[in-house]
């Protein structure tokens, strides 16, 4: 584990708290084949990115969380009596709800590929509130003995026992890869392109009315001319500017129009590829597809399970494991009911309804 951090005693050894060129780059992003810098914040100025991660960490933070106890027969139920339920299932830090704490958490899990929560604990041992982190504020350290991670926050390095981790897509299982670097091409070519449309439209505008004469007029006659003539007939912004032209010069325009620029096209086909990326149909993205209703209830249902379920399952261990001791483990559990996104299309869950009372398992109550 680490093994590429390690380097010969001769050399500089590289690790997270001074990392090589090349480690910053593979961990904090750079720049696009754009020429386009990719940052997670700028990536959420693309309206795909950001209602991609709106989409999932909504979905996400939805949900119940919660803390049961387990039965001798191996039964659940909710532990309600616990200290960890109203921490979990209400409010896991000051004036944040569950689903305010577990939004934060999800998005920059989705975005940034690693999220983190400072745990308090009380006398007992057991979590009083889980606070987000934002990423910016802690820095990850190899222990140079273990080769295990240190955590400091704000400048001061914080017990393992206090940190919630959540990892995403890694190939160490340490530290997860930053979406935004992992995808920066595609991300970058999204904001090179709303930079381009944005320009296009605020100085590309067609030109105007153009007055020409054949004798040299002083600027000061320029300009109460162009802004007579503007008041009535400019367009908006910058387009339909009036042109003068004097001393007999000619109009000369080599200009290519938005529909032969085809960035509409290349718009499109990027947002499906950022789509892609993390994993969303672009049905949930408000975006118009010819797909029927039948195509779109099963791509939604694969959302959940593919997208979604993966996300949870990962979410379920790392607070079980962070949350609860060993002992604790034993007899509770925490959970993320996701039954209500399970359900399936309509269709498939009044046949399984049929099937089920023709079987004598259901009633009609």
């Amino acid at each position: 584990m680490f093994q590429f951090l390690k380097r010969k005693k001769t050399e500089t050894q590289a690790n997270l708290s001074s990392p090589d060129e090349w480690l910053v780059d593979a961990l904090l992003g750079g720049m696009s084949s754009a020429g386009v810098n990719v940052t997670p914040v700028a990536a959420l100025g693309v309206s795909t990115v950001y209602a991609c991660v709106s989409v999932i960490s909504k979905a996400i933070a939805s949900l119940p969380l919660s803390i049961y106890s387990i039965t001798p027969t191996g039964d659940r139920t909710p532990a309600v009596d616990h200290p960890l339920h109203d921490t979990l299932s209400l409010n896991p830090a000051r004036n944040m709800t569950t689903s305010e704490v577990m939004g934060a958490l999800v998005a920059n899990l989705v975005l940034r590929g690693n999220a983190y929560a400072l745990l308090s604990r009380d006398g007992l041992g057991n979590v009083r509130q889980m606070v987000p982190i934002e990423p910016s504020d802690i820095n990850l350290q190899v222990h140079p003995q273990t080769n295990e991670l240190d955590y400091v926050v704000n400048g001061k390095k914080v017990a393992r026992n206090r940190i919630l981790h959540l990892k995403g897509l890694s190939s160490s299982g340490v530290v997860g890869f930053d979406t935004t670097t992992i995808a920066r091409d595609t991300i970058g070519l999204a904001i090179a392109l709303q930079d381009d449309l944005s320009t296009f439209f605020k100085n590309g505008a067609k030109m105007g009315s153009i007055l020409m004469s054949d004798k040299n007029l002083k600027a000061e006659q320029v300009a109460r001319l162009r802004e007579a003539f503007d008041s009535r007939h400019k367009g908006s912004g910058d387009s339909y500017k009036t042109a003068i032209l004097t001393d007999g010069l000619k109009p000369y325009t080599e200009r290519f129009s938005y529909a032969e620029s085809q960035l509409g096209e290349q718009k499109k086909q990027n947002t499906q590829e950022i789509a892609r990326t993390f994993g969303v149909p672009l049905s949930k993205l408000q975006v118009e597809s010819a797909q029927p209703r039948s195509s779109v209830e099963e791509s939604n249902r694969d959302f959940v399970t593919s997208t979604l379920r993966p996300i949870v399952v990962s979410i379920e261990q790392a607070l079980n494991l962070s949350i609860l001791s060993a002992t604790q483990r034993q007899s509770l559990v925490i959970d993320i009911d996701m039954n209500s996104l399970l359900r399936g299309n309509v269709e498939a869950r009044y046949a399984a309804y049929r099937t089920g009372r023709e079987m004598g398992v259901l009633s009609v109550n």
